[in-house]
């Protein structure tokens, strides 16, 4: 009887729930697959033969892993070429591997596509299935992404933190930046734990939203010359109204491995701008990686998420789907099993920003629609003592 290979992929960039992920699939896929392979290093790591043995994991080291931030497999941002996809076909077929997973966003979704096209056009049979991972929650077809929630969390409760902080001792201005390329899932959740005018934040920018420095600057103004202090929060991504990014790294080697430049610095740029503009002191605070590799704020329904995508796509391919990706069905509506398949064509490379129906105007430019569908997915934050807060 022939063996039955699986190969595991992780691509793009770590959260604090992806090894909860890597590990539903290794323990669905025990004793349904000969073998269990991981990539090292996602794409790359595929490209250059180099796998971990996934096979026998024990049960301690499944739960270790399952609490785990990280990509315990490694990752990578890579497109492979013709000779890539060649060399990759080759070890496929050595080690009698046709059954792959990816784990991760756009990007590897598109990868997913790719690798199963050229399988197919090369005669070689293989069922491929894409796994659903980022913090940037903009992968389409899907309700929600896994690793958004605990990324969303750490932001709403750090925005609450931060203001009582610059409320206890007036700066009189402090800028929050967030992860958020192209979308603005991220920098919108740090209003979740508003509840009066007076809370952080006070002022929230988004790539949805064309920026303007001239009404940001006046914006802000208002807002201190009302209360006397203020925190802004800020998409890394944020553009003008010609698509140009408010601020990105100019040094060619601070681009990504596919040639993209840093976005991250705007919160500084602005600080900057403040300053020189209002003549107000301004700090800028970054996260950065820290946003989707705090264990801390991991959120209970994503770890629930995680492992339901993992598990999901194990059995995807036992019942024989592919080129398709598994996709989380709203909670509201999560129908008999919580997910459905959805085409690989139909998700690849398409990036989802927040529904146009779900953003208002004003100085907080996402709605209740927006805060009813991420409270559940981020959890109660820590409360907070505001009796003498006026």
């Amino acid at each position: 009887m022939t063996a039955r290979n699986l190969l595991v992929v992780q691509g793009g960039g770590p959260t604090q729930v992806l090894n909860a992920t890597l590990a539903a699939i290794v323990e669905e896929a025990q004793g349904k697959f000969d073998r269990i392979y991981g990539a090292r290093s996602g794409i790359k790591g595929l490209i250059q033969r180099k796998f971990a043995d996934l096979s026998n994991l024990s049960a301690a080291e499944m739960n270790l892993l399952r609490a785990s931030p990280g990509a315990a497999l490694g990752s990578s941002r890579a497109k492979p070429t013709g000779d890539d996809l060649a060399r990759l076909l080759e070890w496929l077929r050595e080690e009698n591997v046709r059954d792959l997973l990816f784990v991760g966003g756009n990007g590897t979704m598109r990868g997913a596509e790719t690798v199963s096209r050229f399988c197919r056009e090369a005669g070689f049979d293989v069922k491929v299935l894409g796994v659903p991972k980022t913090v940037d929650n903009d992968i389409a077809g899907t309700d929600r992404c896994p690793g958004y929630a605990s990324a969303a969390r750490y932001i709403a409760q750090s925005t609450r933190d931060l203001g009582t902080d610059v409320r206890g001792l007036p700066q009189p201005v402090s800028i929050l930046e967030t992860m958020g390329r192209c979308v603005g899932w991220l920098a919108a959740a740090a209003a979740l734990g508003k509840q009066s005018e007076e809370d952080a934040p006070h002022l929230v920018y988004l790539p949805e939203r064309p920026f303007s420095m001239e009404a940001f600057l006046a914006d802000l103004e208002r807002v201190v010359a009302r209360q006397g202090w203020a925190v802004v929060a800020v998409a890394e991504g944020i553009r003008d109204r010609s698509g140009a990014y408010i601020y990105q790294v100019s040094d060619p080697a601070q681009s990504d491995a596919l040639a993209r430049p840093i976005t991250g610095g705007v919160a500084q740029y602005l600080a900057e701008a403040v300053a020189g503009n209002l003549k107000m002191r301004c700090r800028s605070e970054k996260p950065g990686l820290l946003g989707r590799s705090s264990m801390a704020h991991a959120s209970a329904q994503d770890r629930t998420d995680a492992e339901l995508v993992g598990r999901a796509a194990v059995r995807g391919l036992l019942a024989g789907e592919t080129e398709r990706m598994v996709a989380l069905l709203p909670l509201s509506d999560p129908g008999e099993h919580g997910y459905a398949f959805v085409p690989l064509g139909e998700v690849a490379g398409i990036e989802r920003p927040i529904p146009a129906e779900w953003m208002g105007e004003g100085p907080i430019p996402v709605g209740d629609a927006f805060f009813r569908y991420l409270k559940p997915l981020a959890g109660e934050l820590a409360p907070h003592f505001d009796r003498f807060a006026n």
